[in-house]
């Protein structure tokens, strides 16, 4: 789907011949006022005339096309423009809600000191992750659990204790407990350990592209629009993110849908839900099979080489080499965080170029880098790191 565009409404009126700067203003009005009959002759800037009119015609006139007319009621016209309630009246035109933001929710794996004894898991535990650009991110336990005598660990329902996708990180992350656990000597979360995810409040861009594909929804044909549709209506999900396969993957009147995530793998958890929605509970069309699949992904080893600036000190430079990881992570999509990096796509083609320059933006005492692997060009599948090293040099 296409993004939403960038438009210049004040150019747009300007090239309809309406006036929109002071001097376009200006020649307007002395055009009004000579054809009015006017016989006054002093058209000096300084005027007591002119002076007066700039002052009641010429500056409010400016204000009506520039702030109100350009910069609200324009944009806001439009769902491709709006933002905020106005997006949502116009999501309401088409019998669509802002969808609200969630809490991640998920297992959590409780690991004990002795296999022998039972250990109970107060709910409100907190795990947490290692600080990640400045932030630490906290789960804690839904309800009070007891792992019993003879399991060596134990998985817990665990929740954010803030809603967003943020939250929504790989296996791994969220491996520190806060306040000791007696009983306990490790925690983590598994591989495929989400069963809600997270999200942020539908923005105005996500919103906009759900706007602009009901469009094709409104005559209940069972084609990509519906279907993206009643997916995208799923928290977490976008409709950007979502991939069909047709050419009968599995014989005549059927196709497929991948589901990426804006963060982390997309969860099995999910893509049964969404199996059910659509096949066990009625909502596919006529002789369809749609089946829905996270999107395959390809893993890349990849290793960084960074060279500060002379005159950092060691502080600074394992600060630097913290920094280039965390960004390099969050464009592969383990993260949410440094939203300016460009994320890995499927379809596309990765430019580590591009990436060496968004680092050297934002990291303005990095001197140079290097990568040592060529652009990752993708099909359909999202790449991910299977490792990352990053080498300081200097």
């Amino acid at each position: 789907m296409s993004v939403r565009p960038q438009v210049d409404f004040a150019r747009l009126l300007a090239a309809d011949g309406i006036p929109t700067t002071t001097d376009a203003l200006e020649q307007e009005l002395a055009r009004e006022v000579t054809a009015a009959g006017s016989i006054i002759t002093n058209d000096s800037r300084m005027s007591p005339f002119w002076r007066l009119q700039r002052a009641m015609v010429v500056k409010p006139a400016l204000w009506l096309l520039n702030q109100l007319l350009v910069g609200h009621v324009l944009p806001n016209s439009f769902a491709a423009t709006a933002k905020g309630y106005y997006q949502d009246l116009k999501a309401w035109d088409v019998g669509l809600e802002r969808k609200p933001a969630t809490a991640t929710r998920g297992w959590v794996e409780f690991v004990k000191d002795s296999p022998a004894t039972a250990v109970t898991i107060e709910a409100g535990t907190r795990i947490s992750t290692e600080r990640i650009n400045g932030r630490i991110y906290t789960l804690a336990v839904v309800t009070t659990v007891v792992i019993p005598a003879g399991q060596a660990s134990g998985l817990v329902v665990c929740q954010a204790t803030e809603a967003g996708t943020a939250w929504n990180l790989p296996a791994g992350y969220y491996c520190i407990l806060p306040s000791r656990v007696p009983g306990i000597s490790a925690v983590r979360n598994p591989v495929d350990w989400i069963t809600e995810p997270g999200d942020n409040e539908e923005d105005d861009d996500a919103l906009g592209l759900r706007i602009q594909n009901q469009y094709s929804v409104v005559g209940r044909y069972h084609i990509d629009a519906v279907y993206r549709a009643m997916l995208a209506a799923v928290a977490g999900i976008r409709s950007d993110n979502i991939f069909f396969e047709h050419d009968a993957p599995r014989g005549p009147g059927t196709a497929n849908a991948y589901i990426l995530m804006e963060v982390g793998p997309t969860p099995a958890a999910l893509i049964d839900k969404l199996n059910r929605y659509v096949n066990q509970e009625g909502n596919h069309g006529h002789g369809d099979d749609l089946q829905c699949f996270a999107l395959p992904d390809t893993q890349h080893a990849l290793t960084l080489h960074l060279w500060p600036r002379a005159f950092l000190g060691d502080h600074d430079k394992a600060q630097l080499k913290s920094q280039a990881e965390a960004m390099v992570r969050a464009a592969f999509r383990e993260t949410s965080d440094y939203p300016e990096i460009t994320r890995t796509k499927p379809f596309s083609r990765f430019s580590f170029s591009r990436l060496g320059a968004e680092l050297h933006r934002l990291l303005p005492d990095l001197d140079s880098l290097s990568v040592d692997q060529p652009d990752i060009h993708s099909e359909q599948a999202i790449p991910r790191l299977s490792s990352l090293e990053v080498i300081l040099h200097g």
